[in-house]
């Protein structure tokens, strides 16, 4: 029988050499491909979107600090969760790029007849501050937007704080306006209002103004913010006392739609005549100051007689017509020392003095009052008298439109003008918050000129013409009876000439609504 020889030492060598080659490459290649699929998880979860919890809320905590730190992780077959990290930090405005709201179910109850109620997000804020000034040595104003359902159903409040830089304190209770007459809507407007028995910055030291705004009765719950700060040597007290830097000052409210620059023009000329060198125009650009209306207002703005504010923010925030009272509330309390009187009216509206009085001298006369309203002359807006002798379409709006409304005992809208040192808020047509005396049978001394409809018109206004003999008659169109009126027309030339030496046009570069007779062109450019 043939035997077989043992293997030799060589062979078994080899053989273990092999096998052990083979077991390398299988766990290189596991290895291998191992790292890449790591790779390329890691890459993956690298450029997925970050969702961040909503940290920074309306309703947070007052204990809530002004940073929030969050760190992401991806949890396997969980979405991305929101968790505490001291690592990676987000300031207390970040915006994440897309926001995740998650909310731990409750648990379902034992008993069936038990309804449970879920919230999700938030609705409205406690507090929206718009601005914050100091109104006096001892008192200041806090401006803003507030949830309104709170404040109507419930009881909010306010508390503030003097924080001084040289570590003392000092609190003193809140008195809270709501002016906007229950126009509001999601949002009602809140004027906070801070006073102090005494001077808290009297060392000038500088501090600032913290303000607690509380949900309702308990003093558990609320937020706290800083509404102001004075830096050290900042106080000066003759700014609050006369003289004021301007006699009178022009406080508009929201610029909103498609505005025509023509009927803007004509506005701030005449209004800038009108009230003289000593005056001065703020307007609240809320979408409507295209770059036509900049480009009208912009000459004004250089000459340091108006300034245009952007407000298009306040969008976010479902008030009452663009938020005009809150306008108004803030220009109030902005400009509160700025000037003797600040008219209150809109940019389809000419103030008018009739024959022979003087805007010093009415005013004087109204001295005794903190407040007086303006009676409105209502024109139409498209009728023209018939008269080929009439180049229309060169010719501005007040100067054109002459048929005024001739109904009487009927109530009409009013504004009003008022000395903002004694007012502490500020309504569209007049305020209700005031010391001292309103004054309304003022028709003889002071009116104002509607043109309604007229400022997003952007061709002809003249639509519909009267005959000659209308001038003299009572004309009815619409049902709605009109008689001739031509007051304003009489100060078109004089208008004109103004703004062509205070604002250096020339004819030939203002816009198609600039007809000047030849007289008043020569006197304008000699």
């Amino acid at each position: 029988m043939r035997k077989e020889p043992p293997p030799s030492s060589l062979s078994s060598t080899a053989a273990a050499t092999t096998t052990f080659g083979k077991l390398f490459v299988c766990v290189e290649t596991k290895l291998l491909v191992a790292t890449l699929l790591s790779f390329t998880l890691v890459m993956f979860l690298w450029h997925l979107p970050p969702y961040y919890q909503n940290f920074v809320s309306t309703a947070r905590p007052c204990t809530a600090p002004l940073t929030t730190s969050v760190v992401v992780s991806a949890v396997a077959n969980t979405t991305a969760t929101s968790l505490l990290s001291p690592n990676v930090s987000l300031p207390y405005t970040a915006n994440p790029i897309a926001k995740k709201y998650n909310s731990v179910p409750k648990p379902k109850p034992r008993d069936p007849n038990k309804r449970v109620f879920e919230a999700y997000g938030n609705v409205a804020a406690l507090f929206v501050q718009m601005g914050a000034y100091r109104g006096g040595p001892t008192t200041f104003a806090v401006v803003g937007l507030a949830s309104k359902p709170i404040h109507v159903f419930g009881k909010p409040w306010f508390k503030c704080e003097w924080i001084s830089n040289n570590g003392s304190s000092y609190r003193s209770k809140a008195y809270k306006m709501l002016p906007d007459w229950g126009y509001g809507r999601v949002y009602t407007v809140v004027v906070v209002n801070c006073t102090f028995p005494f001077n808290p910055n009297q060392d000038n030291a500088g501090g600032k103004l913290m303000v607690n705004a509380y949900y309702g009765e308990s003093q558990r719950k609320y937020e706290k913010f800083t509404a102001l700060e004075e830096s050290p040597g900042s106080y000066n007290e003759s700014k609050f006392q006369p003289p004021y830097q301007y006699e009178y000052l022009y406080c508009g409210s929201s610029l909103y739609g498609n505005l025509s620059a023509d009927r803007i023009r004509e506005w701030m000329a005449y209004h800038a005549w009108f009230f003289g060198p000593s005056s001065h125009f703020v307007f609240h650009d809320a979408g409507g100051a295209s770059p036509e209306v900049m480009a009208v207002l912009e000459p004004w703005v250089r000459a340091g007689r108006a300034m245009v504010q952007d407000i298009r923010g306040q969008s976010k925030y479902d008030g009452y017509y663009y938020n005009q009272f809150l306008v108004v509330n803030d220009c109030l309390h902005r400009y509160r020392h700025a000037a003797n009187w600040t008219f209150f009216f809109d940019v389809d509206e000419y103030i008018y003095l009739p024959d022979g009085d003087s805007l010093e001298s009415v005013l004087n006369e109204f001295s005794g009052y903190t407040q007086f309203t303006i009676q409105q002359n209502p024109m139409s807006s498209m009728l023209c008298l018939n008269d080929s002798s009439q180049e229309y379409s060169r010719q501005w709006g007040f100067e054109k439109l002459l048929f005024r409304d001739s109904r009487t005992k009927i109530r009409r809208d009013r504004k009003y003008s008022i000395q903002a040192k004694n007012a502490y808020s500020a309504g569209v047509h007049m305020s209700e918050n005031v010391i001292g005396k309103t004054l309304h049978n003022t028709k003889a001394k002071i009116s104002y000129y509607h043109y309604h409809n007229t400022i997003t018109l952007h061709e002809e206004l003249c639509r519909e013409y009267l005959p000659a003999a209308a001038k003299n008659n009572v004309n009815w169109f619409n049902k709605l009876p009109y008689v001739y009126d031509d007051n304003m027309k009489k100060l078109a030339n004089t208008v004109k000439e103004f703004e062509l030496k205070t604002i250096g046009k020339k004819p030939e570069a203002l816009t198609h609504n600039d007809r000047i007779g030849t007289i008043q062109i020569d006197s304008a450019q000699n």
